[in-house]
């Protein structure tokens, strides 16, 4: 082996290096979060299933429980009032705020199983739902906050193990799969969606620009999300995502809705009545 072909030999490997730095997965997920405080991160990414989707068109709020902790609130278990969502950041102190689940008829009940300690939402346990985001935990050596995958895990005994229990359609599971199946005609609309990452931070996400729900799922498997898993909330005009922190006021909602009501600040004034928000912990 000649110098020559040892120090060519050699710059080859160093460039393949540096060309590994730049495209590693942990590399470019660190880059994507903008950090609003400790514990509290906002990534903005284009859909990569979605062709000309804007740089933007999926906004995920990264919620660490150590230090914002989770927060079920019902038009049923106060007043019997709905609000928007930046009523709802107001008037409970939260500090951000996303679709709890969608609803029913009487736009109070929850379409699945929803309970907030003493108060239950609605006792049924909807057979067609296969997730459970459960937080409150009754003994300090569980997981501040998961979502339970109903045909992968104990469901029955983990949510009897935990004060606030809300049901969803599942959309990633407990395994990495997407669980919507691509269907034609399939309705598109902006979703709203809650995951738990690898690290146990829960993930607040909106993706403004509609889609198929299956689109949805793989455009959340594909981003650097490091996902365990996730669950549908909502669909539509009703899925909104709201934050407001250190003087930042920021909605966002479905794209179509705001372009029809002229909204230029992204604000939507849809009334939700059952969300999940976020307050810091003292």
């Amino acid at each position: 082996m000649t110098a020559a072909y040892t120090v060519t030999h050699k710059c080859l490997a160093c460039m393949f290096l540096v060309a590994c730095m730049f495209l590693s997965p942990a590399w470019a997920e660190e880059e994507v979060w903008t950090k609003l405080d400790e514990g509290l991160h906002l990534g903005k990414f284009s859909s990569p299933v979605i062709a000309g989707a804007g740089e933007d068109s999926i906004v995920v709020l990264k919620i660490d429980p150590r230090y914002y902790g989770p927060r079920l609130l019902s038009a049923s278990e106060h007043g019997k009032k709905s609000r928007a969502m930046d009523q709802w950041c107001r008037e409970f102190g939260l500090v951000a705020a996303i679709n709890a689940s969608m609803y029913a008829a009487d736009h109070l009940t929850s379409t699945g199983y929803m309970r907030n300690g003493n108060h239950v939402n609605n006792g049924f346990v909807n057979p067609r739902f296969g997730a459970f985001l459960v937080f409150n935990p009754k003994k300090p050596s569980l997981p501040l906050v998961q979502i339970i995958d109903r045909h992968h895990q104990d469901w029955e005994t983990i949510i009897g193990e935990y004060d606030t229990v809300v049901q969803n359609y599942r959309l990633i599971t407990f395994t990495g799969q997407n669980s919507w199946h691509k269907k034609e005609n399939e309705r598109i609309s902006s979703h709203a969606a809650v995951g738990i990452d690898r690290t146990g931070s829960v993930l607040f996400i909106l993706s403004s620009l509609p889609c198929g729900t299956h689109e949805f799922g793989e455009a959340l498997r594909r981003l650097p999300l490091n996902l365990v898993n996730a669950m549908y909330v909502e669909g539509g005009s009703e899925a909104s995502l709201y934050l407001n922190h250190g003087g930042r006021q920021q909605s966002w909602a479905d794209a179509w809705q705001l372009v029809f009501a002229g909204s230029e600040s992204g604000r939507n004034d849809r009334l939700i009545p059952n969300v999940i928000g976020v307050k810091k912990k003292d």
